[in-house]
């Protein structure tokens, strides 16, 4: 993948899964219930490794660029790492709360 891409992975990739395991939360209750599975967790797990894998690949793309690129960089990583943490609370609510109890 080009580096330049790569350097903006941890701006787009986050809040990306982000967005999708929010949409999933407010369907996925209903499926797991009825099925009584842990689809929810499962999806928000796969979505947090993701993220991470995201994460990892934009601070590890190029450690020799301009100060204002790097600072970009550097913002969009602060930003991913606000939305990694939410998809914690999400994998932590989902595994806790039982989803029949709405």
């Amino acid at each position: 993948m080009n580096k330049i891409r790569l350097q903006w992975t941890g701006l787009g990739v986050p809040p990306l899964a982000w967005a999708l395991s929010t949409q999933l939360g407010q369907i996925m209750p209903y499926i797991d219930c009825r099925q009584n599975s842990a689809w929810s967790a499962a999806l928000c797990g796969i979505l947090l490794v993701i993220s991470i894998a995201g994460l990892a690949a934009a601070r590890a793309a190029s450690p020799e660029m301009a100060k204002t690129r790097r600072f970009l960089v550097d913002a969009g990583f602060l930003v991913a790492l606000a939305f990694v943490f939410a998809l914690l609370l999400q994998e932590a609510a989902s595994m806790l709360l039982d989803a029949c109890q709405r």
